[in-house]
């Protein structure tokens, strides 16, 4: 898969930019504050449904404008398609596929396939199970559009089941039976989310393996298992699966109502992380720690092209500058293959790759085509210059 132009329009701070990729690296550099991130988020939203970074969709419309927008040309499987979104406002926010309106914002997810790394993501490790399963859903839902869905009731059952359980005595008495309808429902979807988790779990932690070994030369073995209240052998069968959650969520109601939450389920699930068989939040080091968020963002980009047969789109938002040398080094000589756009205070010089370099300031650009061998020789000259 591969982006060949993103047009942009009262976006942030992007008034109005046509920005044309090559097939292979692509450097968008310039101060902070500019725009760069601007550029992977208008793209990134195709992928996802949704900005990276706002919490509401208006916060991407111009200061003083009405609406905004976003349009992207991509080759998937050598065919050309078009994806645009229109945000206003009034919290509308539409989405187009070869310029027809799409219903609902599922209907375009998997259209177009993007794996994001981010300073955010060097965390994943160290951070939150809820930041976890998130990963796990962005990226299950690129490859199983249906997720997007089973999710969406599932977080719908459970509000309203936890809503009963918030209830007094009295008034919850008279939903009982609702609670025995939510809890059979809810059963039913863990079963089926945490299958699909389950078998990505494993796609994951293979590739993580692979990655990893690269990066260290065999020196630290990873491990990455999925966290649930489930056992190994209910996995065996989905009614088996099934009649597990059920039997949690009927055997410990008492408890709930006290807690007035739902204890177990899909929603308090987890990846187990291990390196050298310990708990990598607590015994991996720093750099440990973003190796492994590497691996599993270089690994998910695997698990994509083994779905779909070809690489999704990679977006590195500056995080390149927050690996170290050895790790940055493992990601330009690994990207000579696939489409990557990278976002950067300063261009950056590939060994072993050939970049097309964007320039941006104050929300403008304009292409640049750096000759690396002249820059590192240049670079050379004045560190001689600097040690005389």
């Amino acid at each position: 898969m591969i982006i060949k132009s993103c047009e942009l329009s009262s976006f942030r701070n992007v008034e109005s930019e046509i920005i044309k990729f090559s097939p292979t690296v692509n450097v968008i550099y310039g101060e902070n504050a500019q725009g760069k991130t601007n550029i992977l988020e208008a793209i990134y939203i195709f992928a996802r449904g949704k900005s990276f970074r706002a919490f509401k969709d208006k916060e991407i419309i111009q200061f003083g404008k009405n609406i905004a927008y976003s349009k992207i040309e991509y080759e998937k499987k050598r065919q050309k398609s078009t994806l645009g979104v229109e945000i206003s406002k009034s919290a509308t926010k539409r989405f187009y596929k070869n310029g027809v309106k799409s219903e609902r914002t599922a209907d375009i997810i998997g259209e177009f396939r993007a794996v994001l790394f981010c300073p955010s993501h060097l965390g994943i490790v160290s951070d939150s199970a809820s930041v976890r399963r998130n990963f796990l859903d962005v990226a299950i839902s690129q490859l199983k559009p249906i997720y997007i869905k089973m999710m969406s009731r599932y977080n719908s059952v459970l509000a309203n089941r936890n809503a009963i359980l918030k209830m007094s005595d009295e008034e919850r008495e008279q939903y009982r039976s609702m609670i025995d309808i939510y809890s059979s429902e809810l059963a039913s979807l863990n079963a089926d989310i945490a299958d699909v988790r389950s078998e990505y779990v494993k796609k994951l932690d293979y590739w993580v393996k692979i990655i990893f070994e690269q990066m260290t030369n065999g020196k630290e073995v990873p491990k990455i298992t999925y966290d649930t209240c489930a056992d190994k052998d209910d996995f065996e069968s989905r009614e088996r699966l099934k009649n597990k959650y059920q039997t949690l969520l009927s055997e410990n109601y008492e408890r709930e109502v006290r807690y007035g939450a739902t204890l177990f389920g899909i929603h308090k699930d987890d990846l187990k992380i291990e390196i050298n068989g310990k708990d990598a939040r607590f015994y991996a080091s720093q750099g440990q720690q973003r190796s492994l968020a590497l691996a599993m963002k270089m690994a998910e980009g695997e698990i994509s092209r083994e779905s779909s047969g070809e690489y999704p789109v990679f977006l590195f938002d500056d995080v390149l500058s927050e690996l170290d040398i050895n790790r940055r080094r493992y990601v330009l000589s690994n990207i000579n293959n696939r489409q990557v756009i990278i976002t950067s205070c300063e261009p950056l010089v590939f060994e072993n790759a050939e970049a097309d370099y964007i320039f941006i300031k104050d929300g403008r650009v304009s292409e640049h085509q750096i000759d690396t061998a002249e820059d590192t020789a240049a670079s050379e000259d004045k560190d001689e210059i600097t040690e005389e």
